[in-house]
């Protein structure tokens, strides 16, 4: 793999989530970075017996990995074997140092590389916009304590990528958000699609959007709206674009009273 020096990431290192977090790192195909023309990787980590998958441009190599503590990763192929450590992981890049060296190889999620994070500077400019420090001073997960469990069955039928969202599927939802609109009311409907959304989603809130609304923002936080069969869907439906889309814009026009 290609590698790069990157001072970007030590100074995000913070905001990364942990590489002993195997299921983010297992339920993604990972493509390499490294703007050759013609010419695509794709790393797909499988939990059972830690194969690695190896596709480039369609033809398949096989090797395997595993996880060995103090964010170590141990990748084996068949042309040797790599030891790897953790520089920054979330659900859309997957940084990883070279033992000994202050080099990364730079992968990213496949949904978001063909949308068009293909190419280092778009990476560069995706992580400094989404973890510049003034932007991330967040809220992460709730106690799971007061997490309302929904089994697919009960909130989406099967869906195909591309499916769309239609609020017709889900009374139960349109109850929800008439619920949470009588909330806002009281509270105040500055930055409100925007601390809903992004709390269901990524389960983080910006600190612009906590100082503008801290009484929403600590109901949705403590779970005191009935939030949890939206978080529920942008959980089942996170790899279906047109889903996704259509649900946050669903709850955007919603929340303003002017969906239709």
């Amino acid at each position: 793999m290609k590698t790069f020096l990157l001072e970007i990431i030590p100074r995000i290192q913070r905001y990364s989530q942990k590489l002993d977090n195997l299921t983010v790192l297992t339920n993604k195909h990972w493509v390499v970075i490294d703007e050759e023309l013609n010419r695509k990787v794709v790393f797909i980590f499988r939990e059972k017996e830690s194969q690695l998958l190896i596709s480039e441009n369609g033809k398949i190599e096989k090797g395997s990995w595993e996880y060995l503590g103090n964010n170590s990763l141990l990748i084996d192929r068949k042309d040797g074997s790599y030891l790897f450590k953790h520089g920054f992981i979330d659900d859309t890049v997957l940084a990883l140092k070279v033992d000994g060296k202050d080099e990364y190889a730079l992968l990213v999620n496949e949904h978001k590389f063909d949308n068009q994070l293909n190419s280092l500077s778009a990476i560069l400019q995706f992580l400094n916009k989404t973890y510049s420090d003034e932007r991330q001073q967040r809220i992460l997960t709730i106690p799971e304590t007061k997490v309302e469990v929904i089994s697919k069955e009960e909130i989406v039928k099967p869906l195909k990528p591309s499916k769309l969202f239609l609020k017709t599927d889900y009374p139960e939802l349109i109850l929800d958000i008439e619920k949470i609109k009588k909330v806002i009311q009281e509270t105040g409907d500055t930055f409100a699609s925007e601390i809903l959304i992004s709390f269901c989603r990524d389960h983080s809130i910006k600190a612009e959007y906590i100082n503008s609304n801290p009484d929403l923002t600590k109901k949705i936080v403590n779970k005191e709206l009935p939030i949890g069969q939206i978080e529920q869907l942008f959980k089942l439906n996170n790899d279906n674009v047109t889903f996704m889309t259509e649900l946050e814009r669903f709850l955007q026009t919603a929340l303003n009273e002017s969906y239709r």
